[in-house]
């Protein structure tokens, strides 16, 4: 395991305002872990302190050698490209807007505006994920989650297939 070589007080002090600060909780153990090798703690009390394995410390390491900041945050993971380009996207939201109660109907309306076809539960992850403001939304909202509970969505569990993603 390489140790990290003497710390500027500068990268020290960006280094524990991010501790601190970030809103991701994986960010800040990776910050912190980076403070902590500093003054010298070892691995074995790394991996007690974050309950994570002696790879994943290394990982961490390895990731600020070679990156330094960049390297605290997680690179963009691979996954299914949306069914729904962006300006499609809108057109949901503006369906959804007129028909809050009906997404069935924005499902109809959809499929004749862009050829696409798309469940209602494609229309649920959409509302959920842009969180639209104002009151019909969180009506719809509310609506899209009880009948969430009842559907669960199945989550592939195979690894992607490009390892190395440029950030």
């Amino acid at each position: 395991m390489r140790f990290i070589q003497n710390l500027s007080p500068e990268t020290r002090s960006l280094l524990h305002r991010i501790y601190k600060e970030s809103q991701q909780h994986r960010v800040r153990q990776r910050a912190h872990g980076i403070l902590l090798i500093d003054q010298v703690i070892n691995t074995t009390a790394l991996m007690a302190i974050f309950s994570v394995d002696r790879i994943t410390i290394s990982n961490w390491f390895d990731a600020w050698e070679s990156h330094h900041f960049a390297g605290l945050y997680d690179k963009k993971r691979c996954g299914r490209p949306p069914k729904l380009t962006d300006e499609e996207q809108n057109k949901a939201q503006h369906y959804l807007e007129q028909h809050p109660r009906d997404i069935r109907k924005v499902v109809h309306l959809l499929e004749q505006d862009t050829s696409k076809r798309v469940s209602t539960k494609t229309i649920k992850r959409l509302v959920k994920k842009t969180a639209m403001s104002g009151s019909v939304s969180q009506r719809l909202q509310r609506k899209v989650l009880i009948h969430s509970n009842t559907s669960a969505v199945k989550r592939s569990s195979s690894g992607c297939k490009s390892k190395n993603l440029v950030a």
